[in-house]
């Protein structure tokens, strides 16, 4: 990147760039990797430039940092360069009154009181400067999700253990790369020798966006004349007899979490095909999408099962599988959503409260 400034591939028209000084020196105080002059409309300015190979939300904090450290207004104002700046990052740093630029045309210069250029639209040439595995999605997740059921932790084995508890089995290496991803996200901090969740709100907003439903096998849907009760644990018996697993879904659980008022439908996940273990239950279903009161879906999504709650012998999805589910469903569901995220942070003061009794 630096190469690329000395070369003179730095660019946002209508300004003019020009590299004053590269990797200049300096007595004391973090030092810049870059001065830079701009100029437009008349108007000259210089910048004292942090480059970061990355625009993850930590690097850019530090980098922000950085600037303003070694920056000294009116003779250099603080600016970062990074390969790819979103238009919503270039919004975060003229809100901060810093600018920014990329290698892809995009920016933002901010200098106050006499100049403020912004451009954005200009995509992303360089995909693999962003290409990092999504904490956010798929078992992976599950790394997160222990940070809303535990919100400190330790040290990383503390994690592995919960996971493995609750029913995840995730790598400790794979708990190790999450962990580093949702550090630079600034959703975990680690320090004071604990690693902690920093942000929950922002944990369960970035979950349910990246959120994609556990893969189906094999789906029974059907009408069965027992009790929902009697047909869940008639079924839930005999996945335990097998050894199999057996769960009420996301939104079957959701009137355990909040109120919802639904169909009268028993709806699970199984780890066993519907129609074996329907048989090996002994219970009479007439199959048919018309009017059904049970609906059984073969997954082996370890995700469906994390963190099971128990109430009376009767298996249901824990809180976080509930608001997941519910969150990309129509109004009444996302209503019903946002009242389990409210249950489920209140959850995490009450953790955090009793931690600091």
């Amino acid at each position: 990147m630096l190469a690329r400034i000395r070369a003179g591939g730095l660019s946002l028209p209508p300004a003019e760039l020009r590299l004053l000084e590269s990797e200049p020196t300096g007595a004391g105080g973090p030092r810049a990797d870059a001065v830079i002059e701009a100029c437009w409309e008349g108007q000259v300015a210089r910048f004292s430039v942090q480059v970061k190979p990355l625009a993850t939300p930590k690097a850019l904090r530090e980098a922000v940092g950085l600037a303003r450290e070694s920056a000294s207004p009116p003779e250099t104002y603080p600016m970062v360069m990074v390969p790819y700046l979103s238009p919503e990052k270039l919004d975060e740093l003229a809100a901060t009154e810093v600018s920014g630029v990329d290698l892809c045309g995009n920016g933002a210069l901010v200098v106050p009181g006499r100049m403020l250029l912004f451009r954005s639209g200009q995509p992303n040439r360089f995909p693999q400067s962003a290409k990092l595995r999504n904490v956010y999605r798929g078992k992976s997740s599950l790394v997160a999700r222990a940070f809303l059921i535990q919100p400190e932790f330790a040290e990383v084995k503390e994690i592995v253990s919960l996971l493995r508890r609750r029913g995840g089995q995730v790598a400790f290496s794979t708990v190790s790369k999450s962990l580093k991803r949702l550090e630079e996200d600034l959703v975990v901090g680690r320090g004071g020798g604990s690693i902690r969740l920093l942000q929950a709100d922002m944990l369960l907003e970035k979950l349910a966006a990246n959120y994609d439903p556990p893969g189906i096998r094999e789906r029974f849907r059907g009408k069965c004349a027992l009790s929902a009760r009697e047909a869940v644990r008639k079924l839930s018996s005999a996945a335990r007899s097998q050894g199999r697993k057996l769960i009420a879904t996301g939104a079957g659980s959701a009137e355990r979490y909040a109120v919802l008022a639904r169909e009268p439908t028993v709806s699970l996940y199984c780890t066993a095909p519907p129609r074996e273990l329907l048989a090996a239950a002994d219970v009479v279903v007439r199959e048919t999408g018309r009017f059904a009161n049970l609906d059984v879906l073969q997954t082996t999504d370890a995700r469906a099962f994390f963190d099971p709650r128990d109430e009376e012998g009767l298996p249901f999805a824990s809180p976080i599988q509930t608001f997941l589910e519910l969150a990309g469903g129509d109004k009444r569901q996302r209503d019903a959503a946002e009242q389990v995220r409210r249950s489920i942070l209140a959850s995490l003061n009450a953790v955090r409260d009793d931690g600091h009794a």
